[in-house]
């Protein structure tokens, strides 16, 4: 389509509103796989059969890999039974959920089941994990469903009731009520939700309390923990946070083994309550614990039965204590410190804490991903290409005069389940910086890479090699900058980053404006005068005095030739006609003099641009030069776009040799065309719809 490029003399800017659809409140949960449980359930009753999931077949694709692999061993002998063929009165539930219930089977995910066991004592939390209303007898087809939270969004997992036996006994978890079998069914949909049992061999116990309850998880070292720990505790106790202590052990010899202080090692015990009692002027900081047993109890200052109680009033000595052996018992806030390694947080979300007496946090998400070869820049080590790596702007309102507590968490997503095909969970973190109001104006992409190369971190997390890293900061209210990345450059994952604040705040990615300049659309310079371009053009034209597409790849294959600095695939004729077309005033396919002149003058711009900007002298450029080079030849675009350019014009190793880079600008120069030919009011300015866009730049 012909395009008049003289007459382009104002810049082009596409503002994206959100689609409708994109913007529409998700499902509060999600059938996982599509699976919706009423549906099957009603289906599999209508036709008097038992449900068998496809999705999870009662096969050793579900066992896992390695150890529990198709060939190997371990899985010999192997059986799938449904609970009354195990048990003659199987139940769902038997009486009623205890932490006792839960018996470890033949794999090594004590951190799932200790989580599990945790949330027996929260009702109302195991409720939305275990929907009630399943059965054995009651409208029973083999088919139950579970509830879990995933990276911002609860789904729902549906799990026929095959479970693999050996010898007539469950491999895996049981419950101590042999008629019992809503465990080892929370486990088989668990292992679905991770792509097999062997997933769930090794975690930590902060990942499926998130896992179990959307919540945000903070893990504190008792042994370096911060001076204001008690009223951290305090506070998470008013939330109603999940909160478990447990103290190490060093072999699995000590698992389970009693102290002569009365405490177990190894054990997840629960912090239900805070106190302060005075004592000669001092004020003494307590904590109520809870060995979820139901026995077994600390026996030291402060428990049932200690003369520290006679120290206090009697109203006071009334009001707390407690006595008889139910687990429950006092510890003053240094003996736990002293006998305690580990406290587990988990910090809930405003729609499961929020109530008219208890104040709860302001919380914000986003879903992004680390791209090789586009924004996985690697930790600050990596300084060529961390400025790429995703940004996000939090601001925390608050009194100048008062810190503000701002809770940060990364997940990598899905890593559990790559497992199987041999990668696991990458070395991640993140940093923040303060940063100045005027720091999310920047417009530019080299100056925001200028920008944060100068930056100084107020927060460095570890690199660690867990699906979860969470944070716990004070800082003073205002605009912070926080970068997440892997460890290592040109890793891939998707994550999720998750800010909890008492105070209001906002949280937005970076990203820049959509937006080409009026040079784009206008010939370049070109430094040769026109009668020396006319002998040119008659010498290559031949005698139709026209450049075809054949004559254009001619042309360029014998020019490149003689640079070194330029790699090229040879110039694709499909190459050749999307260069040729944004020069084609007449539509016929082919250049004349003046048409060519126009083109060529932007080869040779673009050619000095990809010389400029190839700072290893590779003769192809990675993304983040890519990236750098687009603004001096006029475009800004945003993080998506850049991504799915990535992606079209990239090599498998995300590299852009000279020929993809001339194509990849030629296109971009005929979608802004396209934009200004529907700027009707020609004020530069066009707003299009997310999806819209997407489609117009052809690159989804």
């Amino acid at each position: 389509m012909a395009s008049v490029f003289a007459m382009a003399s104002t810049p082009i800017t596409v503002r994206l509103v959100r689609d409708e659809s994109s913007s529409l409140v998700k499902r509060k949960v999600d059938p996982y796989l599509g699976q919706d449980y009423r549906t099957l359930l009603e289906e599999c009753l209508q036709k008097k059969c038992l449900f068998e999931d496809p999705h999870f077949p009662a096969d050793s694709t579900s066992l896992g890999y390695n150890l529990l692999g198709i060939s190997s061993p371990e899985t010999i002998g192997i059986q799938w039974k449904r609970p009354q063929e195990i048990n003659q009165l199987p139940q769902f539930i038997s009486d009623d959920m205890k932490w006792t219930d839960i018996c470890q089977g033949q794999l090594g995910n004590c951190w799932f089941l200790a989580a599990a066991a945790s949330l027996t004592l929260y009702p109302l939390l195991l409720e939305r994990v275990v929907p009630p209303q399943q059965s054995f007898h009651n409208n029973y087809a083999g088919i139950f469903h579970f509830q879990f939270w995933q990276y911002g969004q609860w789904v729902d997992v549906v799990v026929d009731d095959r479970l693999p036996t050996e010898n007539g006994e469950l491999v895996f978890v049981s419950s101590a009520q042999k008629s019992e079998f809503w465990p080892a069914l929370l486990e088989k949909a668990y292992a679905k939700l991770n792509g097999s049992y062997k997933a769930l061999d090794g975690g930590w116990i902060n990942e499926a309390f998130v896992d179990f309850t959307g919540g945000l998880d903070e893990s504190v070292d008792l042994k370096s923990s911060p001076p204001s720990l008690f009223q951290i505790i305090q506070k998470a106790v008013e939330k109603r946070s999940l909160m478990g202590a447990s103290i190490n052990i060093s072999n699995q010899h000590e698992s389970e083994m009693r102290t002569p202080e009365g405490l177990v090692k190894g054990h997840a015990y629960s912090i239900i309550g805070f106190a302060e009692v005075e004592y000669h002027g001092r004020k003494i900081p307590l904590l109520r614990l809870r060995n979820p047993w139901g026995k077994v109890e600390w026996n030291g200052r402060w428990s049932d039965n200690s003369s520290t109680w006679l120290l206090l009033d009697n109203a006071t000595r009334q009001n707390l204590q407690v006595r008889g052996e139910d687990g429950e018992f006092w510890m003053q806030m240094d003996d736990f410190l002293r006998y305690y390694d580990t406290l587990e947080i988990c910090n809930l979300t405003p729609d499961l804490a929020s109530s008219d007496h208890v104040s709860s946090w302001n919380a914000n998400c986003f879903e992004g991903k680390w791209v090789r070869g586009h924004n996985a820049g690697g930790c600050r080590n990596y300084r060529g290409t961390f400025w790429s790596n995703p940004q996000f702007l939090v601001t925390v309102e608050g009194d100048e005069k008062n810190p503000c507590t701002l809770l940060t968490s990364l997940l990598q997503k899905d890593r559990r389940k790559a497992r199987a095909v041999g990668r696991d969970f990458l070395v991640i973190g993140f940093e923040i910086y303060k940063v100045p109001q005027q720091f999310s104006d920047i417009d530019l992409v080299s100056q925001r890479a200028s920008a944060i190369s100068s930056l100084i971190p107020m927060v460095l997390t570890p690199y660690i090699a867990k699906r979860d890293i969470t944070g716990r900061y004070e800082l003073p209210p205002g605009q912070y900058l926080i970068i997440p990345t892997t460890y290592m450059p040109q890793e891939e994952s998707s994550f999720n980053l998750r800010v909890f604040t008492e105070t209001q705040h906002t949280l937005k990615e970076i990203d820049c404006k959509i937006k080409a300049e009026a040079k784009v659309l206008q010939e370049s310079e070109l430094r040769i005068s026109m009668e020396e371009f006319r002998k040119h053009f008659t010498r290559l034209s031949g005698e139709d005095q026209e450049i075809s597409p054949e004559e254009l790849q001619s042309i360029l294959v014998q020019t490149t030739s003689k640079h070194s600095h330029l790699k090229t695939d040879g110039f694709s004729i499909d190459t050749c006609i999307q260069l040729l077309k944004i020069a084609d005033r007449k539509g016929n396919g082919k250049l004349q003099l003046e048409e060519f002149r126009f083109l060529w003058s932007k080869i040779k711009e673009w050619e000095h641009i990809f010389t400029k900007y190839d700072c290893d002298r590779s003769g192809t450029m990675d993304v983040q030069e890519l990236r750098l080079a687009l603004e001096p030849a006029g475009f800004q675009l945003n993080n998506k776009l850049v991504e799915l350019l990535c992606v079209k014009y990239g090599n498998d190793l995300r590299r852009v040799d000279f020929d993809s880079f001339l194509s990849c600008l030629a296109h971009l120069v005929a979608v802004f065309d396209e934009c200004r030919k529907m700027d009707q009011n020609k004020d530069g300015v066009i707003t299009l719809g997310e999806q819209q866009w997407l489609q117009m730049t052809n690159l989804q």
